[in-house]
Formats: C-alpha cells, structure tokens, sequence
C-alpha cells in the first residue's frame, strides 16, 4: 500500500497544476478561522461578531466546519480527474502495466491517494475546529466536545465517496474536461431534486 500510495504521490508532485490545486483545497477550509472572527458593523449601532452568536460552541461547531469544509471539495476533485486524465493523455497507463504494475494496483495507487489525502483533510478540519471551539464555546466539558464528533467521520466518508466518484467518472470518460462536466451535470440535478424534495415536504406541513 505505501508504495503505490508514495508512487501516486510523486506523480502529483511533479505536475505544478496538481500542487496548487492540493495547496487550494487544504488552504481554504480554514477560511473557517476567518469567518470565526469576522466583525460586521451595522451603520454604527451595533457591531455583531460571527463567533458570538453561539455557532462555534461545541458540540455544534463539528456540524458547522465540516458542512463549511466541504464546499471546497470540488478543487481536489480536478486533482483526482486529473489523475486518470493524465495518464490517458501522456499515455504512461500503458507504460505503467508495462513498468509491473498491475490493473489492480493501478486502480488502488489512486484510492488509496483519495483516502491519504480525505483521511489529512479530516484530520485538520478536526484540530481546527477543536480550537476554534475552545477559544469560542462556552462548554468546555469533555462530554460536550465529543458529543456529534461523528460529523467528522461523515465528513471523511463524504469525501472519500465523492473523489472515489470522480475517479470512476475519470476513468469512465478518460477525458478530465468531459470527466469536469458530467460532475457539474450532476451537481446541478441533485440540487434540483433536493428543491424539489424539500418543496414537497413544506407543502405537506402547510
């Protein structure tokens, strides 16, 4: 496992694209520590401050992060494309099975890239949060932090399924751009059956 995962590694980070890329999407989820202490003024009357308003308090917090973390998914998700692009476009697929590398571990050398890189991405949404919640929360007992600790495990989950979604697409497609998208297809109709599911459920508590 270490081996395909350190020879996935190196290809990513030899390619500058990829590095920005990986760069962006382990940056911007700490905007989270911007938003966190975001002062917003109001002609003068009154100053209102993000983290007083209770939603950086634990167990919240774990909630708040991760939904906010998540909608920057989408900068690794052009990562794991291109994995599967690149190699149909430099075609190094053939050369890699002629190098020893089998189908199977292919396939798995970017897996396990998906979890490496989710399993980080979890790991500092987590400590971040953590802090956040320890400088803002107003309950600081043990059972109260760990309590909806399972949004972090959702969070991990979420993101292992959606890249394992865009490799498939990748390899489905072997284009990145077609591969790019049929995702953002995708991301369109699942909002439109979720406005759709959740205008059904409001007119049947009207």
């Amino acid at each position: 496992m270490l081996r395909l995962l350190k020879l996935e590694l190196q290809k990513l980070w030899l390619n500058k694209t990829s590095k920005v890329l990986i760069f962006i999407s382990f940056i911007l989820p700490f905007t989270v520590l911007v938003l966190s202490s975001i002062k917003i003024n109001f002609f003068g009357f009154f100053t209102l401050e993000l983290g007083e308003l209770g939603i950086f308090n634990f167990p919240i917090i774990w909630h708040i992060t991760t939904f906010f973390a998540a909608q920057f998914k989408f900068f690794f998700a052009i990562v794991v494309v291109s994995m599967i692009g690149n190699e149909y476009s430099n075609k190094t697929l053939k050369q890699n099975l002629i190098d020893g590398l089998s189908k199977k571990e292919f396939i798995l050398s970017k897996f396990y890239t998906i979890i490496f890189f989710s399993l980080c991405a979890t790991v500092l949404i987590g400590v971040t949060s953590f802090f956040i919640g320890l400088y803002y929360s107003s309950y600081t007992e043990a059972s109260i932090i760990i309590r909806e600790t399972e949004f972090l495990l959702a969070y991990f989950v979420k993101l292992v399924g959606f890249f394992s979604l865009c490799l498939f697409f990748g390899m489905l497609l072997k284009r990145s751009a077609f591969a790019l998208a049929f995702l953002f297809i995708l991301f369109i109709f699942e909002w439109i059956i979720f406005w759709i599911f959740n205008a059904n459920i409001s007119n049947e508590f009207a």
